[in-house]
C-alpha cells in the first residue's frame, strides 16, 4: 500500500512542497531568499514545459 501511494503521489507532493517553500522564501526577505524562491518556483515550471514539449 505504501509503495503504491508514494509511486502515485510522490512527485505531486514534492512539487507542492517546493512551490510552498518558494512562495514563502520569496516573501521572507531579499538576497538569498529571493534566489531560493526563484529556483524552487522554476522547477515545477521547467517540468511543465518539458512535459508539454514532449
Amino acid at each position: 500500500m505504501k509503495n503504491s501511494f508514494l509511486k502515485l503521489w510522490g512527485t505531486p507532493i514534492l512539487l507542492a512542497l517546493l512551490s510552498m517553500f518558494g512562495l514563502i522564501a520569496a516573501l521572507l526577505g531579499d538576497g538569498l531568499w529571493d534566489i531560493l524562491g526563484w529556483l524552487t518556483l522554476s522547477i515545477p515550471l521547467f517540468l511543465i514545459i518539458k512535459h508539454y514539449l514532449k
